[in-house]
C-alpha cells in the first residue's frame, strides 16, 4: 500500500486561501505577529481536517521561528525585476544605506503583476518588516495608498505621478526633452523610439512621459520642416517578463533589426531606447548589420547605468540618479520609522523629493559632457 502523502502548509494555504507565510506564522505560533481570531481558527481547523501534523517540538532548533528582536530592522524593497541594472543599482544603494543604520533588506520581485504585488505587500507586513520601498510606481497605486496610511512606504517614480505616498521622483518629461533637443541639434529629423509596453498607466509613466516629450519637442522644433518620430513597441506581459531575463535587451535588438530591414524606414538616422537595457540591444543590432555608431546612426537612452559609461559602449544617456534615489528613499523611510507616528499622523502629509535629470553626451573616445535643462 502506497504511503499517504503528508499534508504541507501549501495545502493548508490553498484550502483556506491564506498565504503560505501567514499559515506558517500561525502554525508556528509566532508571538511577534498577530492575526484575527477568525483567521487563526480557519487555519487551525483546516490543519486538523486535512491531517497536518502539528508539532511544537522541532527536531532542528535552527529552523525555529526567530524572536521578535531577531526580525526587527528589516526593510522590504519591491522591484519589477532585478535583471535591469536600474533596479539592481537602486536596491543595492538602499541596502548599503540600510546597513549603515543596522537594517537588513529583503527584495521582492513583482514582474508588474497586480495580484502578486498585493500578495507580497501583505506578506512583507506579516513578516514584520518595518517599511516598504517601491523602486517603481506600484501597479495598483490605490491599494498601496491605503496601506501607506497605516504603514511606512516610500515610492521612487515619475514627477507626473499623483500618488499620495512619500515619493522620490525624477521628471521624465524633461529627460525626453533633453534627448530630443540633442538629436535635433545633430541634424536628425527621422528617429525611432523603441520600447517595451508603453501606456499612460501610472505604473508605466516613465516610458510614456519620455516618448510624449520627444514627440512634442520635435513637433515644436520642426514646425516648418518634415520630420518623423516612429514608435515601435513590443508588448510584454508579466508572465513573459518572468520567463525572459534579458527581455529588454532582446526587445531593443529585435525592434532595431526590424527597422533596419524595413525599406520603408530607410530614412531613420537615430534610435532612442526607452532605457539603457533596450539601447544595448539597439546598439548590437546596428553593429551586427555592419554600421557604425555614431557615424551611421546615433543612439540615445535613459538611466545612465554603469555599463553605459564603458569605453566600448559610450552610450549617450540621461542621468537618473539611481544611487542617490536609493539613499534618499531609505533615509526617508528611516525618518518615518524613527518618528514613530500614529496611523493618523502618517496620513496627514506626504514627502516629495525631486531629482532633475541631465543628458550625458559621450563620443567614441568616451569623453562626456553634460547637458542640463
Amino acid at each position: 500500500m502506497a504511503n499517504k502523502k503528508s499534508v504541507t502548509m501549501k495545502d493548508i494555504a490553498k484550502d483556506t486561501d491564506i498565504s503560505v507565510s501567514a499559515v506558517s506564522m500561525i502554525l508556528n505560533r509566532r508571538s511577534d505577529v498577530s492575526f484575527s481570531k477568525e483567521t487563526v481558527a480557519k487555519v487551525l481547523e483546516s490543519a486538523k481536517r486535512l491531517g497536518y501534523e502539528l508539532s511544537h517540538e522541532k527536531k532542528d532548533t535552527a529552523l525555529r521561528s526567530p524572536s521578535s528582536a531577531q526580525i526587527k530592522k528589516v526593510i522590504a524593497v519591491f522591484c519589477p525585476n532585478i535583471f535591469n541594472s536600474y533596479y539592481a543599482t537602486i536596491a543595492q544603494s538602499i541596502e548599503q544605506s540600510a546597513y549603515k543604520k543596522g537594517y537588513k533588506t529583503l527584495i521582492f520581485t513583482t514582474f508588474r503583476e497586480v495580484k502578486k504585488e498585493h500578495e507580497l505587500v501583505m506578506d512583507a507586513i506579516h513578516m514584520n518588516v518595518e517599511g516598504i520601498i517601491f523602486t517603481m510606481i506600484p501597479n495598483d497605486p490605490g491599494f498601496v495608498e491605503k496601506v501607506a496610511k497605516q504603514f511606512p512606504i516610500v515610492v521612487i517614480g515619475d514627477k507626473t505621478s499623483s500618488i499620495n505616498i512619500n515619493i522620490i521622483e525624477t521628471n521624465n518629461y524633461t529627460a525626453g526633452v533633453l534627448v530630443a533637443e540633442h538629436l535635433h541639434s545633430l541634424g536628425h529629423r527621422h528617429i525611432a523610439f523603441l520600447t517595451t509596453t508603453i501606456t499612460p498607466d501610472v505604473s508605466l509613466a516613465m516610458r510614456y512621459q519620455r516618448l510624449k516629450a520627444i514627440q512634442n519637442t520635435y513637433a515644436k522644433l520642426c514646425a516648418n520642416e518634415p520630420y518623423d518620430v516612429i514608435v515601435r513597441e513590443q508588448k510584454v506581459d508579466s508572465q513573459y517578463e518572468r520567463n525572459h531575463l534579458s527581455l529588454e535587451y532582446d526587445v531593443g535588438y529585435q525592434l532595431c533589426m526590424d527597422c533596419l530591414e524595413d525599406r520603408g524606414l530607410s530614412g531613420i538616422t537615430a534610435f532612442v531606447g526607452n532605457n539603457d537595457m533596450v539601447a544595448y540591444g539597439i546598439m548590437d543590432a546596428v553593429l551586427k548589420k555592419g554600421y557604425k555608431i555614431p557615424r551611421d546612426f546615433s543612439v540615445c537612452s535613459f538611466d545612465n547605468d554603469f555599463p553605459s559609461g564603458l569605453l566600448p559602449v559610450s552610450l549617450t544617456t540621461v542621468e537618473h540618479y539611481m544611487e542617490e534615489k536609493g539613499r534618499k528613499a531609505f533615509d526617508t523611510i528611516y525618518q518615518k520609522i524613527q518618528w514613530n507616528e500614529t496611523p493618523e499622523q502618517k496620513s496627514q502629509y506626504f514627502i516629495r523629493i525631486e531629482y532633475k535629470p541631465y543628458l550625458i553626451v559621450r563620443d567614441s573616445t568616451n569623453r562626456a559632457r553634460q547637458q542640463k535643462r
